[in-house]
């Protein structure tokens, strides 16, 4: 078989194994998506620059060395282009074959070099690939951190905000009805004074378990503030109130165990959900309201607004504002 035959059929051999192995990395590893995050703060701001700007300077590294080898494959086929030239002058000629050893000497070396420069791509890809993915689990990672209560696990208030515009925006735009809770540990500034922040903070825990366990249909379940608690539910008002009046019931007896300590805990919570209201502010305010009813009415209860004002749940105690 003619040398030359062979020369461009590795050419484009090589071409397409670095071809296919940059299709076939990316099916075997796709780089994951970024969740959309919150506002992000500044300090966190500042975190997540850096670690960008690291990327970038990365980036633009790696951009510096694709373009080198191109310029070098460009080279490159130029030369073995001059080689086939000058391969076909030779033998229209008659000429001594030694001119034609010569140039399918040349196109051999050229070979080597294009799969030299092939296996080096491949290198740098693998490295580079593996970089951008822990670049991008850092960011992940980033990004969970500023969505997340680091002391429960729990959703924090920014990401919960941002979930309750999204469902008030859909529900405007003729969505599922949902209903808000807004859960309160009642007396927790005693448990504080009396047990120590340390005892509390294992309290603020368990609640949390115990609040995402039974609701674990809940669109959301995120710690508000404090020791308060908020839950996204597309149950019916009322159906919402008896599941969570039932769970009420449960964390009350039963007793939270923090090393010799029984502490019996209690919650009062509040629901609403929205009518017709254009912004979200009057239907946080209903949900508010009826938790202010069940701490001022006597604790560990459920209270109620259907915009009809507060009501506790399994009575037909009305509060009017």
């Amino acid at each position: 078989m003619n040398p030359s035959l062979i020369a461009a059929g590795l050419f484009f051999a090589a071409v397409l194994v670095a071809i296919g192995y940059i299709i076939g990395r990316r099916r075997r590893k796709p780089i994951a998506s970024i969740p959309e995050g919150p506002i992000i703060q500044e300090d966190e701001r500042q975190r997540m620059l850096g670690l960008l700007e690291g990327l970038s300077r990365w980036a633009s590294e790696y951009s510096g060395n694709v373009s080198n080898y191109q310029s070098e494959l460009g080279e490159i086929s130029d030369a073995m282009r001059i080689s086939i030239q000058q391969s076909r002058a030779d033998s229209r000629g008659n000429r001594d074959n030694s001119a034609q050893q010569a140039a399918d000497a040349r196109m051999v070396t050229l070979i080597n070099q294009i799969m030299s420069t092939n296996t080096e791509l491949q290198v740098r890809l693998e490295a580079a690939e593996k970089q951008l993915e822990e670049q991008t689990e850092q960011i992940q990672s980033y990004l969970t951190e500023a969505r997340t209560d680091g002391l429960t696990g729990l959703f924090n208030r920014r990401a919960f905000d941002q979930k309750l515009d999204e469902t008030f925006g859909h529900y405007r735009s003729g969505g599922r009805l949902f209903t808000l809770i807004l859960i309160d540990i009642d007396h927790f500034k005693m448990i504080n004074d009396t047990h120590g922040h340390p005892v509390g903070d294992v309290v603020l825990q368990q609640i949390a378990t115990r609040l995402g366990n039974g609701m674990q249909e809940a669109e959301m379940v995120a710690r508000f503030g404090g020791e308060e608690f908020a839950i996204i539910t597309t149950l019916p008002i009322r159906a919402a109130a008896d599941k969570m009046n039932k769970l009420r019931d449960r964390i009350a007896n039963d007793p939270i165990s923090v090393g010799t300590a029984e502490l019996q805990v209690t919650l009062s919570v509040g629901l609403s959900q929205p009518g017709d209201d254009l912004v979200i502010g009057p239907l946080v305010r209903r949900a508010d309201e009826a938790l202010y009813s069940a701490k001022n009415m006597g604790r560990n209860r459920v209270y109620y607004n259907d915009g009809n004002g507060a009501q506790l749940f399994g009575a037909p105690e009305v509060i009017r504002n």
